[in-house]
């Protein structure tokens, strides 16, 4: 620590010596220093702030009708790219500034001035942004910033409404589109819903659902003409056994009897089953055959009735013969099984033939219902998009509108643009304390200099070290009065030197600030 201490006292004796050097660089530095800050000119600097309000209160309520657009984000990208080529452009040409230019060389070191001179500083959390302009001319400075507020602005919301009309078009055009291949799908799944009639499932199901659930009515219908039958069967072995008729005291004529009129009662009632009937079908139908089957037999159990009685039922005698009423309503319980047992064989034949049929058509049907499925998922897949991009297109015209109306996003301008009154560069108090520090430093580095260049032993330990020879002792130098006072003019001098430097620094100080 001592010899470090020693050192810096040689390298500052060493400076003393050279002390008029370093005032002397000093002086000249200070003097050209200061008159250059002092014919630096005045730099004016216009500046406004603006707060872009990203949360309308349509926001919340439009949410999932209209397109979210990120507006924060497309305001984020406008403030990067605001101080590109052709907005500068822009801004001297809102400016006037362009008629100042009448090469390309000009109008292009204007636009390089402009992009230099244009700083944007925002806080993205606040959405506030600062739009400032430095120029010579305070009048230019406020104009500069005034266009740049509102190309801010425009730029914004124009690109916003451009992307919209631009993304309209997109689904305009998409929807033509797709319109013209849902027609298309229409048309060709109609075409082959009319080309293969009767193959085509329905609403029980595909082909094999369709032949498991003929086989199965098939199955039940033969089962229910197996249990007709038996009833029929069983009708018959009991009526064998049932005596037709029966004598009674009375005699009557057949046309008042009993029997006769229970018979002539239900021929009646199938007469008029019948003619409703042959409203709707043919008389090929598998019911109108069965009800005329069934007439006739009663037809002709009347008759046989009629038979056994004397004269045909049409003489009184003393002794008749009556309709047995049980073997009357067995006869009627047979003739409804003989009916039931008709029209469940036509349905046998029928659910055979369709069995048969879709047994026939077993390599054609599904083929045509894998064809079907797919027309009908290329018409479903037209659709849905159809349907969605109708969806998109209302979103958009909505969010469009809401753009229009400048509802989404506002911009305020919270410190609007003046014309500055005061420079606000150069910093003249600064730059002349600047020379100042400047100009000493480099004095005292050229005294140091000029001192290591033409060395100076000013102490025994130092000769030693450079020589390497013993020193044996020193002489001190005393000086007489007359030198002595001639070493204090000199310091004095040097001292009234420097505080005329420090006078003249104040001096200028003082002005730079008036």
């Amino acid at each position: 620590m001592h010899e470090l201490l020693g050192q810096i006292y040689a390298y500052v004796r060493q400076t003393w010596r050279h002390r008029w050097l370093a005032l002397a660089v000093a002086w000249v530095v200070c003097i050209a220093g200061w008159v250059y800050v002092s014919q630096m000119p005045d730099v004016y600097r216009a500046s406004a702030r603006v707060h872009v309000d990203t949360d309308s209160m349509l926001r919340p309520l439009l949410r999932g009708i209209a397109v979210d657009t990120n507006i924060s984000q497309r305001v984020n990208l406008m403030t990067r790219t605001l101080i590109t080529r052709p907005n500068m452009e822009k801004v001297a040409r809102m400016t006037d500034m362009h008629l100042d230019a009448h090469t390309d060389s000009e109008m292009e070191a204007i636009i390089e001035r402009l992009h230099n001179n244009v700083t944007i500083q925002g806080d993205q959390r606040q959405n506030l942004y600062t739009l400032s302009y430095n120029d010579k001319n305070p009048e230019q400075a406020h104009s500069v910033v005034q266009a740049m507020l509102t190309i801010f602005t425009e730029s914004a919301l124009g690109e916003t409404r451009q992307d919209g009309d631009m993304a309209q078009d997109f689904i305009e055009k998409q929807l033509e589109k797709y319109e013209k291949r849902l027609s298309e799908a229409e048309q060709r799944l109609a075409d082959f819903r009319r080309e293969n009639v009767g193959m085509l499932p329905g609403d029980r199901g595909d082909y094999y659902q369709r032949l498991q659930n003929a086989q199965s009515e098939l199955e039940e219908a033969r089962q229910r003409l197996a249990e007709a039958e038996s009833r029929r069967d069983e009708v018959r072995r009991q009526l064998a056994g049932e005596e037709p008729t029966f004598g009674i005291t009375d005699y009557q004529s057949s046309g008042s009897s009993t029997g006769n009129s229970a018979i002539d009662k239900r021929i009646e009632n199938l007469q008029q089953r019948l003619d409703e009937l042959l409203l709707t079908y043919t008389e090929q139908h598998p019911d109108v055959e069965a009800i005329n089957r069934t007439i006739e037999d009663l037809k002709e159990q009347k008759a046989e009735q009629q038979a056994l009685l004397p004269d045909g039922g049409q003489s009184v005698v003393n002794e008749d013969l009556a309709t047995n009423p049980v073997y009357q309503q067995m006869r009627i319980t047979l003739s409804n099984a003989e009916v039931e047992i008709s029209s469940l064989r036509s349905r046998v034949r029928r659910y055979e033939n369709k069995v048969k049929e879709l047994q026939r058509m077993v390599d054609t049907i599904p083929n045509v219902e894998a064809k079907l499925k797919q027309l009908d998922r290329d018409y479903r897949v037209n659709r849905e998009n159809y349907e969605k991009l109708l969806q998109r297109r209302e979103a958009a015209n909505l969010s469009q509108n809401v753009e229009a109306g400048g509802q989404q996003v506002q911009f305020r301008v919270i410190e609007p643009a003046r014309v500055p009154e005061s420079p606000a560069a150069p910093n003249r108090l600064l730059l002349h304390s600047a020379v100042l520090i400047v100009a000493l430093g480099l004095g005292v580095g050229l005294a140091l200099l000029f001192a290591q260049l033409r060395p100076v032993f000013d102490n025994r330990r130092t000769l030693n070290t450079v020589t390497g020879f013993p020193v044996l002792g020193s002489v001190s130098l005393i000086l007489d009065d007359k030198s002595d006072a001639r070493e204090r003019v000199k310091i004095y001098s040097f001292g009234a030197v420097t505080g005329m430097l420090l006078l003249v620094y104040a001096a200028v100080i003082i002005m730079s600030m008036g």
